[in-house]
């Protein structure tokens, strides 16, 4: 039975409900009184429970430099965690959690040099530390968020490095034993805007540079070498990305902000650059101008357009993975946000995210979205009809899938595995359908990971969560 599209926006305190989708807004932020914040940048970042998100704001806190801060996901106990102050703020990019769930990081401008830094904070609000400043040499102004694997931070930068265009930096958590990885020089791009880690490859895009100066899609070993320019982009095929990538099935998906007569598009790409293919056209009226990455919840994609839309001020949508279905789930209209950056968190079968102004006080927003036609969560616990059973769990990182498909797969399923912060870091065919696989992530740190078993042909046969206990 097909689910009735909802068609009339009712508005009811700060509840919309939308195309099958309900809406709601949690936190106003505000400059000047509590919850203190302005003009909040990048992504929410969830606790490894799913109960409490992380984020930051440019703006506001208690010296009008930007903060900290964190709410639960039914909207309670906003707490304004650290307020920076003119020596350092105005955070840029997403907080990036630690394994065990208790340290963030992050970037902000400022600093020692003046050129941004890096800092450390516990989940707690304690512990604040400067973990490394920029000096140009090292890189000047930090974009995009921080990739955390191993005991190791990377990060990207708008400028410095050797040409000044910006570069690729990895650092231990505490700020020790820092190195420039790659130097960009504008022909193989400029201010990279982010990266995706899968093994002992880093994935990204650059904003500018490239062959046609409209940016690239680039990838790189973690340590710093084999450096391959993937695509660049064109008038024709996407200009000026402004986000992160995502992986699913060895194909890269993205979004860029503009393309010849279109206002931006979604792709894919394989991961060793064939392949490239525009799946939808952004057209003003359904969104315009992406500033951030997808989500992918069982075989659709989420995501965000910062302009566009019935009002201009952007749209929250949903497309499947083959570029089919497009779904327009919300109009920003000003009162419930205005012009979101960043991407969409999942927690259970909400996805959360921020406005950069809007909202009653027209200083940005934290909002929640429901609907009905989520395929199951990635944080559910149980595999789909019993498809797939993992164990032991937890484990010491070598675990057993064993599938129950009811034929053998003429093309045999392939487990995904993501960290925390949805990063994917396995991907592997598995070597039978009926049976047991043994899979090896020892590698990986301590914490919790997620897992969606996909069958060859492209439907779901399971998920769930595994914890890596050494």
């Amino acid at each position: 039975m097909k689910t009735l599209l909802i068609t009339l926006l009712v508005l009811s305190s700060s509840l919309f409900t939308f195309c099958n989708a309900q809406f709601s807004n949690l936190i106003n932020f505000n400059a000047e009184l509590p919850p203190l914040g302005s003009l909040p940048q990048g992504s929410l970042t969830l606790s490894p429970s799913g109960t409490v998100l992380y984020g930051m704001a440019q703006n506001g806190g208690a010296n009008n430099w930007g903060c900290i801060f964190s709410i639960h996901t039914d909207g309670s106990s906003y707490t304004d965690l650290y307020d920076f102050t003119p020596a350092g703020g105005e955070p840029q990019g997403t907080l990036t959690i630690s394994a065990s769930g208790t340290v963030l990081y992050g970037m902000a401008y400022g600093g020692a040099h003046g050129e941004g830094f890096l800092f450390s904070i516990h989940t707690d609000g304690t512990h604040y530390t400067d973990i490394l400043d920029l000096n140009g040499t090292n890189g000047n102004g930090p974009v995009g968020s921080l990739v955390h694997s191993g005991g190791l931070l990377y990060e990207t930068t708008g400028l410095g490095g050797a040409n000044n265009d910006g570069c690729i930096l990895v650092l231990d958590t505490n700020g020790n034993h820092s190195r420039v990885l790659f130097s960009f020089d504008g022909t193989n791009g400029k201010v990279a805007c982010g990266l995706l880690l899968s093994g002992h490859t880093l994935f990204g895009m650059a904003n500018g540079g490239g062959a046609h100066t409209y940016g690239d899609i680039f990838s790189i070993d973690t340590n710093g070498s084999n450096f391959k320019d993937l695509l660049d982009f064109n008038d024709t095929n996407g200009q000026w990305p402004l986000g992160n990538l995502i992986l699913l099935h060895n194909k890269l998906y993205g979004m860029t902000q503009n393309v010849r007569g279109y206002f931006g598009n979604i792709f894919s790409i394989d991961t060793n650059g064939n392949h490239f293919t525009s799946l939808y056209s952004f057209t003003g009226t359904n969104g315009a101008a992406p500033a951030g990455g997808l989500t992918l919840v069982g075989n659709k994609f989420y995501g965000m357009t910062k302009l566009g839309g019935a009002n201009s001020l952007g749209v929250i949508f949903s497309i499947d993975t083959n570029g089919n279905a497009y779904n327009v789930m919300l109009n920003f209209e000003g009162t419930n946000g205005s012009y979101p950056w960043g991407n969409l968190t999942l927690s259970g079968n909400s996805l959360y995210g921020m406005t950069y102004n809007g909202g009653v006080n027209s200083e940005g927003n934290i909002f929640k979205i429901d609907t009905d036609n989520f395929a199951t969560s990635i944080n559910q616990l149980s595999a789909i009809s019993g498809n797939i059973h993992v164990y032991p769990n937890p484990s010491n990182g070598v675990f057993n899938v064993v599938c129950h498909a009811e034929r053998s797969e003429e093309s045999l399923p392939i487990i995904n595995m993501y960290n925390m912060l949805g990063e994917q870091v396995l991907t592997e065919t598995l070597r039978s359908a009926q049976g047991d696989n043994a899979i090896d992530l020892s590698s990986q740190p301590n914490g919790i990971y997620f897992y969606r078993v996909i069958a060859n042909s492209g439907e779901l046969m399971g998920e769930g969560k595994l914890i890596i206990q050494k």
